[in-house]
C-alpha cells in the first residue's frame, strides 16, 4: 500500500514528479547503504532479531508519514523505511534459504515470495479506496497496525542451528561490503530493480493521466500474476535450471513495459499488469536461488545483501532517472527505456552459463 501511494501523496502535498521519484528512490538508497552491515550481522549473529528490527521499523516509518505534511519530514520516514527493508528483506530471505531443502530451493523461495503477493493483491486497491474514503492519515494508521502484527508473528519463527566450518572474520571494508561471486547476479537484480522502481513509482501517476480511476487494480492484477507464477516457476527452475525461468521472465517484463504507451484502454493496461507480474515472479526467485547456489552457508547473509544492494540501487536509479526522463521527454520514452533496461540484466547470466553449480547446504 505505502510504496505505491507515497508518490501520489507527494503530489498531493505539492511535490513534483522528480520529488515523487526521489521519495521512492531514497528508500532504496538507504537500504543499499545498510545492506553490507546487515548482511555481516546476520552471518555472525542470527536472522530472527534482525527480522524483528525490520518489521518494527516499518511501523515507525508510518508513524512519521502520519505526522508529516511536507516533503522534508516525509523523507525522514522514507529513510527509516529503507533501513527497515534492509533488515527485514536480507534476514528473512537468509532465513528461508537456511530452512529450504537445497534441491527445492527455488521452489521454497518462490513460495515465500508468493506470500507477499497475497498482500500485494489486496494492498494497492484497498489503499486507494481508503485514501478516497478516509484520507491518507487512516492509510498510515492501518500500515502501523499491520507492522505491529508482522512483528508479533515474527516472534514465533524458530531458527535452524547453523554449523560453521571456519571462524568468521571481523567486519572490514575489504571483505564485508560485497560478495564478489554474487556480483553477476547482483547485476541482474539491479536491472530488475530499475524496471520495478519505474513501475512502482510512476504507474499510478501514468494511469491517472490516462483516465483510469483506481490505478490500484493494476497492482492487484500484477500481484495475482506474481502469486500464480511463483507457485510453479520455482519448481521449473529447480528441474531445468535457473535460466529456464529467468530469461522468459525478463522478456515478459519488457513486453509489459512496451505495452504501456499503447494502452489506450483499461483491458490493455491490465494485460500489461499480468505480464509484469508473471515475468517478475518467474525471474526474481530463480535469480535468488542461483545466488544461494554459488555461496557457502556462512557467507549467505553477505551474498543476499549484495544481491539486494543491486536491487535497491536499481530501484533508486529507476525512480530518480526515469523521473527525470518522464518530466523531460514524457512517459512513453520512459517506458521504452525501462523495457530495454530489464533485458540488459540478462548479460549477468553470461558469467554463470558455463559454471556447473551444486546447490550448497
Amino acid at each position: 500500500m505505502i510504496n505505491v501511494l507515497v508518490p501520489v501523496y507527494v503530489l498531493r502535498i505539492s511535490g513534483s514528479n522528480i520529488e515523487a521519484g526521489f521519495a521512492t528512490g531514497i528508500v532504496a538508497i538507504t537500504a543499499l547503504v545498510f545492506r553490507p552491515l546487515v548482511g555481516w550481522v546476520i552471518d555472525v549473529w542470527r536472522r530472527r532479531p534482525i527480522v524483528l528490527i525490520g518489521s518494527s521499523g516499518y511501523g515507525w516509518a508510518n508513524v512519521i508519514y502520519a505526522l508529516s505534511g511536507s516533503i522534508e519530514p516525509l523523507l525522514l520516514g522514507r529513510v527509516i523505511h529503507g533501513f527497515a527493508i534492509s533488515c527485514y528483506g536480507t534476514a528473512a530471505n537468509a532465513y528461508v534459504a537456511d530452512i529450504a531443502p537445497p534441491k527445492r530451493r527455488a521452489e521454497a523461495i518462490g513460495i515465500f515470495a508468493a506470500t507477499s503477493s497475497l498482500g500485494l493483491i489486496l494492498g494497492p486497491a484497498v489503499g486507494f479506496y481508503i485514501v478516497s474514503l478516509l484520507g491518507f492519515q487512516w492509510l498510515f494508521y492501518l500500515a502501523i497496525g499491520l507492522a505491529v502484527v508482522a512483528s508479533i508473528v515474527s516472534l514465533f519463527a524458530k531458527e535452524k542451528p547453523r554449523t560453521r566450518t571456519s571462524q568468521r572474520p571481523s567486519w572490514s571494508w575489504r571483505t564485508s561490503i560485497l560478495a564478489v561471486n554474487a556480483l553477476p547476479i547482483a547485476w541482474i537484480a539491479l536491472c530488475l530493480g530499475m524496471t520495478w522502481g519505474s513501475v512502482t513509482t510512476f504507474v499510478a501517476i501514468f494511469a491517472s493521466s490516462r483516465g483510469i480511476e483506481n490505478p490500484g487494480f493494476y497492482f492487484t492484477v500484477q500481484a495475482i500474476a506474481l502469486l500464480v507464477s511463483r507457485t510453479f516457476s520455482g519448481r521449473y527452475a529447480d528441474q531445468y535450471g535457473r535460466a529456464f525461468t529467468i530469461i522468459p521472465g525478463a522478456v515478459a517484463m519488457s513486453l509489459a513495459l512496451v505495452l504501456f504507451p499503447l494502452s489506450q484502454e483499461f483491458l490493455a493496461f491490465l494485460v500489461s499488469a499480468a505480464l509484469m507480474g508473471l515475468g517478475f515472479g518467474m525471474a526474481q526467485p530463480a535469480t535468488q536461488a542461483l545466488l544461494v547456489d554459488r555461496v557457502r552457508s556462512d557467507q549467505r547473509g553477505l551474498a543476499i545483501a549484495t544481491y539486494f544492494m543491486g536491487f535497491d540501487c536499481g530501484i533508486f536509479l529507476g525512480s530518480v532517472l526515469f523521473g527525470v526522463v518522464s518530466q523531460v521527454w514524457g512517459f512513453d520514452i520512459m517506458w521504452y527505456l525501462a523495457a530495454g533496461c530489464v533485458l540488459c540484466g540478462l548479460f549477468g547470466l553470461l558469467e554463470t552459463r558455463n559454471a556447473r553449480v551444486t546447490p550448497t547446504e
